[in-house]
């Protein structure tokens, strides 16, 4: 009896290598299903979490400065209602001018000192940029009608870790204007 149930399972079990052996994929596919209806139009998701405030740019403003006789000084101030507590502790706001026309510009970061003496520099409080000089800066307009030495503010406010593969030089007007995509 032993021998006939050696013999049983060494039958069994090459009948089931033989089948698995003998299968395969020797035939041509088959043609393509007819493709089926479109379904209905699924609802609509939940809206997503609001994002972190990214960063803040002004256009190009006019500047208007006065002397103050006090100092020997002319300054400006300009209104900038996102300069809070929260951007002047943990943030960042740096300020440009342009020398030259939105068509033509040359664009300046402030601080900014020549090698004559001249200076811009900014002071910068809670909704307030002021801007100090030892000449008169205010913005001009050219026989053309284009306008000169006009200021842009940018804020970058706080609380985003930094990264370091994204390093820029936020004094260069061009690279912070490549790196944020601003067309003007």
């Amino acid at each position: 009896m032993k021998k006939l149930s050696g013999y049983f399972f060494v039958a069994c079990m090459f009948s089931v290598v033989l089948g698995i052996t003998s299968c395969g994929k020797d035939g041509d596919a088959g043609p393509k299903g007819a493709t089926g209806e479109t379904g209905p139009k699924g609802d609509k998701g939940d809206k997503g979490d609001q994002g972190d405030a990214g960063v803040i740019y002004s256009g190009w403003l006019d500047a208007s400065y006065g002397f103050d006789s006090t100092g020997g000084v002319y300054f400006t101030d300009i209104a900038a209602d996102k300069v809070t507590a929260e951007v002047l502790n943990t943030g960042m706001v740096k300020v440009y001018m342009n020398f030259g026309t939105s068509a033509s510009p040359v664009v300046v970061s402030v601080p900014y000192a020549e090698e004559t003496g001249v200076y811009i520099k900014e002071y910068l409080l809670e909704g307030l940029i002021e801007l100090v000089s030892n000449v008169d800066a205010s913005t001009v307009e050219d026989t053309n009608g284009n306008h000169r030495r006009q200021v842009r503010y940018v804020i970058v406010p706080g609380g985003t870790a930094a990264r370091a593969a994204k390093a820029i030089d936020w004094n260069d007007y061009a690279k912070v204007k490549a790196y944020m995509g601003w067309k003007d």
